[in-house]
């Protein structure tokens, strides 16, 4: 039995919030505090990306990390500098019995700050 390898990178997420305090919400990245979480990346096949382009959605990529239920679709995941939404996320168990999280990211309609969980940028 083989335990899984993530060596294809690290990455951080981010809750997506909504800041009330204005006229016009506007949403923002607010940091949980993590730190870099390790990742394998997983093909994308032609089928899933025609799906998700006649949606209107660009699958940007699809990972699996170790399993960590606090990332769901109101996430963005920063991998090389670039912003991931996730589209979906699910918990999953490996042919050896191992738990991981398999992401499946999406284009985001457009950037959004981060902020740590002060507040600040």
């Amino acid at each position: 039995m083989q335990m899984p390898e993530y060596t294809s990178g690290a990455m951080q997420y981010y809750r997506i919030r909504q800041d009330d305090q204005t006229d016009y919400p506007e949403e923002y990245l607010e940091d949980p505090g993590v730190g870099d979480i390790w990742y394998r990346e997983l093909s994308v096949y032609d089928r899933t990306k025609y799906e998700f382009d006649q949606g209107g959605k660009e699958v940007t990529m699809k990972i699996r990390i170790p399993m960590y239920k606090e990332i769901d679709s109101r996430c963005v995941c920063v991998i090389d500098g670039k912003q991931h939404q996730v589209y979906n996320a699910t918990h999953v168990t490996d042919k050896n019995g191992f738990p991981e999280t398999e992401l499946t990211l999406i284009r985001p309609e457009k950037e959004m700050k981060i902020h740590d969980k002060a507040g600040t940028e």
